[in-house]
């Protein structure tokens, strides 16, 4: 039987180039994969082109041959059909073509190859035709030279990239550019680096606190020429019951370096040492880069009476659980006592310590005041010395009668 190879594929490997030249197009079609594997796919692809050429040959000859009665409407047929022809034809050529991608052109500058860690690195892109653009900064998790060990970039936005480090070193940036073709193929890609010097000069205390004032963090007040205050509460109400709060505290400092070396009063800074606030503390910063910055800590109490009496009466001084600032003084008089202008007689904390009703200061047993109804007072402490460093309290003096 004519092409009896076809039929037992047994014997396909015996298949001379004679053979397959004789395979209809239909038939080299039906060749299953095993087939094709076992003859040589050159043979194949020749059989393919060959019958492809035919089948064309075929189609352009009965467009030649096409009748010639009505001979200008057969022209005009004959010239819309060979246009139809040529542009099938130079489809199929571009198609065949391999995807020419062009290489893109990367341009990137960079704002500063010097830098602190915690500043931001800022590179410009501009003139790149490039489907993408990653950086590699060069720190951990994020080398160009180790991308065979998991290490990965970063994608652009919008051609600005920012970026910051937390750890001083000497790094290598890379910035690369690609495109490919429809199908991800015929990668094309420029690179560019920069070499970022990055110290760790950080001297900048961010924050300073009392962690352990019971159950709350207090934190300092920050003010001029590196200077700050903190004010604590002489006693907080807690689980109803008043208790007292040492000037011997813990200290906690905030920087935005692991590196930083703090002293306090000359020794090395421990977050589990108790310093004495009561004087004004010394600090000493220093960054890894070697850097000196001091510091002063002043610390004072929210000021407070210790004792207010109206008429001999002593009053009630009830703390405010969740305000350090706030405190009520409830006095209890005889039922008909004029209250309309009294002199309180009231002690402070500290004889330093200034008693104003709005902005009128107050002085014990000499200014009168109408406690017809609520008064507020305002306490205020100062360090010495320094007047503009001040902590102040409200205190709001009730009377009641019996």
């Amino acid at each position: 039987m004519k092409h009896s190879c076809l039929k037992n594929t047994q014997r396909v490997n015996e298949l001379t180039s004679k053979q397959v030249n004789k395979l209809t197009s239909k038939q080299v079609n039906k060749l299953t994969s095993k087939q094709v594997n076992e003859l040589t796919s050159k043979q194949v692809n020749e059989r393919r082109e060959a019958l492809q050429m035919d089948a064309s040959l075929s189609f352009t000859h009965q467009l030649v041959n096409l009748p010639t009665r009505h001979s200008s409407t057969c022209h005009l047929s004959l010239v819309n059909l060979s246009t139809c022809l040529l542009i099938c034809l130079l489809l199929l050529a571009f198609s065949c073509e391999e995807d020419t991608v062009q290489t893109p052109q990367l341009q990137a500058s960079i704002n500063k190859e010097s830098l602190t860690i915690n500043e931001s690195m800022i590179i410009n892109f501009a003139g790149s035709d490039a489907d993408n653009i990653v950086v590699y900064p060069g720190d951990d998790r994020q080398d160009y030279d180790l991308r065979d060990q998991s290490n990965t970039g970063l994608v652009v936005n919008k051609k600005l990239f920012t970026y910051s480090y937390q750890v001083p070193g000497v790094y290598k940036v890379v910035c690369l550019a690609s495109t490919a073709g429809d199908k991800a193929t015929n990668l094309q890609f420029d690179t560019c680096s920069f070499i970022v010097n990055v110290i760790d000069d950080e001297t900048e205390i961010d924050r300073i606190s009392c962690p352990r004032i019971i159950n709350d963090e207090v934190f300092a007040e920050k003010h001029a020429n590196d200077e700050w205050l903190m004010v604590l509460p002489q006693k907080v109400l807690y689980n109803n019951r008043e208790q007292n709060i040492s000037l011997s505290q813990r200290l906690r400092f905030y920087i935005q370096s692991d590196s930083t070396q703090i002293s306090v009063n000359g020794n090395i800074y421990s977050a589990t040492t108790a310093y004495n606030l009561s004087s004004p503390v010394d600090i000493l910063v220093k960054s890894d880069f070697g850097t000196e910055r001091p510091y002063k800590l002043y610390t004072l109490n929210y000021p407070r009476f210790s004792s207010f009496k109206l008429q001999g009466v002593d009053g009630k001084i009830t703390l405010d659980a969740f305000d350090y600032s706030t405190c009520v003084v409830t006095v209890t008089l005889p039922q008909g006592t004029n209250v309309s202008s009294l002199a309180p007689e009231f002690t402070t904390n500290s004889p330093s310590d200034k008693v104003y009703i709005g902005n009128e200061e107050q002085t014990s047993g000499v200014s009168a005041v109408d406690f017809t109804k609520e008064v507020t007072y305002r306490l205020v402490s100062a360090v010495p010395d320094k007047p503009g460093m001040q902590a102040e309290s409200t205190v709001v003096v009730k009377v009641a009668f019996q």
